[in-house]
């Protein structure tokens, strides 16, 4: 498979969200979300890249948030790699009365604080950013080994632009609109993100002219229309989902 950036690769069998494999310490690989399902062609995916690339174990699973199109897949990725390290904001997941943390079904292993612009180092050259906003326990990560950095749905990358949740998705949109500044402080040039296409470069400066734009109020039709939409998308998930279970 050919990378988007040096160790870096985007699984195109992947449906609901953008998935990577990038290469971390020791050549091993961590898989960033999961989107709404694990297919075979996922898993075959990285197979093909830890062959091609002479690569160890699959060590981590980095969830950006906890949204379904993100994390429907995790119980079973992380059947085929029960060794990985699941990695979670803390207010994406809920806690049981041994203050264990969970997300859906998944036990998660570590557990990422919150606190706006505060930086967990994972590896050696692995960086998770907490950006509370889209959810409050959103994360973005960063490569330093690849120069890539994981923006889950903090931006969606249109072909010539890039554009920001609507405001009703987030949690806190107004901490959404204070977490662009924040990752354009850590951020590298090149971005992959949850939604939309690979930035290769200059997303540090585009990142800071998103950041800077004031929202724009929504007419009641096109809010209508990107409702509608948004309910569209989710039948058709749901369709296809339970046909999947009659396989």
């Amino acid at each position: 498979m050919r990378p988007i950036a040096s160790g870096v690769w985007q699984l195109h069998s992947a449906r609901g969200c953008n998935v990577y494999a990038v290469e971390i310490d020791n050549c091993e690989l961590a898989i960033v979300d999961c989107g709404f399902s694990i297919s075979d062609g996922i898993i075959s995916e990285v197979a093909e890249i830890r062959a091609e690339n002479r690569l160890g174990d699959v060590t981590y699973i980095l969830v950006t948030h906890r949204h379904r199109d993100h994390v429907g897949g995790l119980r079973d990725l992380h059947h085929y790699f029960p060794q990985a390290r699941i990695v979670v904001g803390r207010e994406d997941c809920v806690f049981d009365e041994d203050n264990v943390a969970w997300v859906g079904e998944n036990q998660v292993t570590i557990v990422v604080p919150g606190e706006m612009g505060l930086v967990t180092r994972l590896t050696t050259s692995l960086r998770a950013l907490s950006l509370p906003g889209h959810t409050m326990g959103s994360l973005a990560y960063i490569s330093e080994k690849s120069g890539v950095t994981f923006t889950g749905d903090t931006i969606i990358s249109h072909k010539n632009a890039l554009a920001r949740p609507l405001k009703f998705l987030n949690e806190n949109d107004t901490l959404y609109i204070k977490s662009l500044s924040v990752l354009a402080g850590f951020a590298t040039d090149v971005a992959a993100p949850g939604h939309g296409y690979v930035i290769q470069n200059s997303f540090i400066k585009r990142l800071s002219e998103l950041a800077a734009q004031p929202r724009k109020r929504m007419n009641p039709v096109e809010a209508y229309r990107i409702i509608r939409g948004l309910i569209a998308f989710v039948k058709l998930r749901r369709r296809r989902n339970a046909q999947e279970a009659d396989y």
